[in-house]
């Protein structure tokens, strides 16, 4: 096999297993994680259960694979360097949208499964982690005035997240791309109020 035919295999494998992934994550949407069924999911994607085990192996390694594939996607595109924190939300939001399916099985449904849950706590942990680190960049002085800030840095991260999150959910759920730049608005002036608000001042106008 030349190596310019098995370049070509593996792309083509990299692209069917993502196709497979993104048709598979709005099957188990649909049915639920635990419901589900690999004959449900491939009836529902219109493969044999075959290709799912080749690529997969089992119905957990799959549901692992898609929750793993959305929290790297948007973890890497928050490690994106930008000019300022708020470029990174455009990004992060397409990530979502394009993975619509993905995030909601995430968010709604494996956030609290002792299964699944520690993909939904990774992508947690290293968001508020990377937030407290530009709470430091953008309020370091007001950070030194524990007696002036309403709530602790680490609340405010964890809050921070927690808002993200569950609006883009929401977003996606009610929203149409058409309106993502008004949502985009939106989500950066609440975030950034909550920012100043925790650390006892006032946003400016």
């Amino acid at each position: 096999m030349s190596s310019d035919f098995a370049k070509k295999i593996a792309v083509h494998r990299k692209n069917r297993r993502e196709k497979l992934l993104r048709a598979a994550a709005a099957a188990f949407l649909e049915n639920g994680l635990k419901q589900s069924t690999m004959d449900q999911v491939a009836r529902s994607v219109g493969v044999s259960k075959i290709v799912f085990y080749r690529y997969f192996g089992s119905k957990d390694k799959l549901i692992h694979a898609i929750l793993e594939s959305i929290v790297g996607r948007l973890l890497e595109a928050d490690r994106q360097q930008v000019g300022w924190w708020t470029d990174l939300v455009p990004l992060t939001l397409k990530i979502a949208r394009e993975n619509k399916d993905a995030l909601t099985l995430l968010i709604r449904h494996a956030a609290h499964d002792p299964k699944y849950g520690s993909h939904f706590q990774r992508l947690r942990d290293v968001l508020v982690e990377r937030s407290l680190s530009r709470q430091h960049a953008i309020f370091s002085e007001s950070l030194n005035d524990q007696d002036a800030m309403l709530v602790s840095p680490i609340f405010l991260a964890e809050t921070t997240v927690a808002f993200f999150l569950e609006s883009y959910v929401r977003w996606l759920e009610t929203g149409t791309p058409e309106e993502d730049a008004q949502f985009i608005d939106w989500v950066i002036k609440s975030v950034r109020a909550m920012g100043f608000y925790g650390i006892g001042s006032t946003p400016p106008a």
